[in-house]
Order: C-alpha cells, then sequence, then structure tokens
C-alpha cells in the first residue's frame, strides 16, 4: 500500500500535543518513521485517538475504498474514505479519514468503536460509539450506544439508555426508555416519553412529552401536547 514518512517536525508543526510528540520520540529517536509503522505501533499500544488525530491533521490521503465488505480485523484504519457496498457489523474499531459510508445497514455493537463521519440506509448503534457525526434514513440508538457529533436522519429513535451529543435533526425524532440528546433536537414530529430526555430544547412542528419525559431550555412548536407527567423545564 503507498505510505509516506511522518517526521517529528510535521507533527510540532501541525500541533500534536507534548503527549503525542514524546510518544513519538520515544519510539522513533531518529525523529521519522514510515507512516504504517506509526499506525501499526499505535494500534498496538492501543493509542486509538493519536491514531484519528494523524488522520484528521497529516496530508496524506488514499483514493476511496471501495468493498463489498469490511475486513474482519479488530482494528482497521484507512486514510482516505471507506465505502461498503452491503449490509455490515461492526464490532471492533474503523479509523477513517474520510469516513464511512455503508450502502446498506450499519450495525455498531459488542463495544465497537468509529472514528469519523459515518452515513448508511440504516444505522444501528447497540453497545457502541460513533466518533463523529451519524448520516441515515433511519438511526436507532440504544443499549448504552453513543453518537457523539450529531445525529442526521428521516427517523431518529435513542432509547434504552442511548445517547447522543450535538444534537439530532431529522422528520420524526422518538426519545424514550431513558435515552437522551444533548445539543437540542429539531425535526417535524418530536416525542419523548418513558423517561427519555431531551436537553437544550427541542423545535419541531408538533411535540408530545409524555411519560415522565422531559425536554430540558425549552420547546418550539406549533402543537404541543404534554401528558401523564411529562415535563418542559426552561
Amino acid at each position: 500500500m503507498e505510505t509516506t514518512t511522518i517526521t517529528l517536525q510535521e507533527l510540532d508543526e501541525k500541533g500534536a500535543c507534548f503527549d503525542g510528540c514524546e510518544l513519538f520520540e520515544r519510539y522513533y529517536p531518529k525523529g521519522n518513521a514510515d507512516y504504517w509503522d506509526v499506525i501499526k505501533k499505535c494500534i498496538a499500544l492501543e493509542e486509538f485517538w493519536d491514531i484519528n488525530w494523524i488522520l484528521k491533521n497529516l496530508d496524506f490521503t488514499l483514493p476511496d475504498l471501495v468493498l463489498d465488505e469490511l475486513p474482519d480485523e479488530p482494528v482497521f484504519v484507512y486514510p482516505g474514505k471507506v465505502i461498503i457496498k452491503g449490509d455490515v457489523k461492526i464490532t471492533g474499531k474503523v479509523l477513517t479519514k474520510g469516513g464511512l459510508n455503508v450502502i446498506g445497514k450499519l450495525i455498531v455493537c459488542g463495544y465497537a468503536r468509529i472514528w469519523g463521519n459515518t452515513k448508511a440506509d440504516e444505522i444501528n448503534v447497540n453497545d457502541g460509539c460513533i466518533y463523529g457525526r451519524a448520516y441515515g434514513e433511519t438511526i436507532n440508538v440504544s443499549n448504552k450506544g453513543w453518537i457523539y457529533d450529531g445525529a442526521y436522519g428521516e427517523t431518529i429513535n435513542v432509547s434504552g439508555d442511548g445517547h447522543i451529543y450535538d444534537g439530532a435533526y431529522g422528520e420524526t425524532i422518538n426519545v424514550s426508555d431513558e435515552g437522551r440528546i444533548y445539543g437540542g433536537a429539531n425535526g417535524e414530529t418530536i416525542n419523548v416519553s418513558d423517561k427519555g430526555r431531551i436537553y437544550h430544547g427541542a423545535n419541531g412542528e408538533t411535540i408530545n412529552v409524555s411519560d415522565k419525559g422531559r425536554i430540558y431550555h425549552g420547546a418550539n412548536g406549533q402543537t404541543i401536547n404534554v401528558s401523564d407527567e411529562g415535563r418542559i423545564i426552561c
């Protein structure tokens, strides 16, 4: 696979943190190393956030990678966009520079982690995390699944202690069973029930809050229905 060289000078110029530069210098005292050698070393050390920084900040980029299925590897790294033609279930760690695009259904489970923006026809995050934005026609977040940089879809369902950070944007947004949205919810219809929570407000045409559901920091809508111990708290 095409490669390049990473240098300590480049890391410093790009604003790498002190700990990252110190780690690089420890393993590569000459001040330079092959790109993929550095990636492999970070994997061995479980320094996944360092890999994420390298992908985001260094200029090295490969062409789009189109696959029928994701390789069966505990950690998959690619400095470019990855396109999967078909359904995929991820249980390991995936780090990309240009994002992950699944033409089909994506399941993120079993403590799986995805670094980078993620797009699929349907996204199911169940006991896994997406560190980036999520785009899909249907997005389901449950069982302590987390999306960190916002969710954008037609239908968004958050339940079972699932969390979305940095907002949810969709036509229909359902929050229930102790699901959480932070950063607000924006949609045509927003339903909050069964101890579901939306923080930082909700904006929609129709907003329904019931069964101990809560919206914090206000709600704006043409029709707002609050019942059965539901609350909107300003």
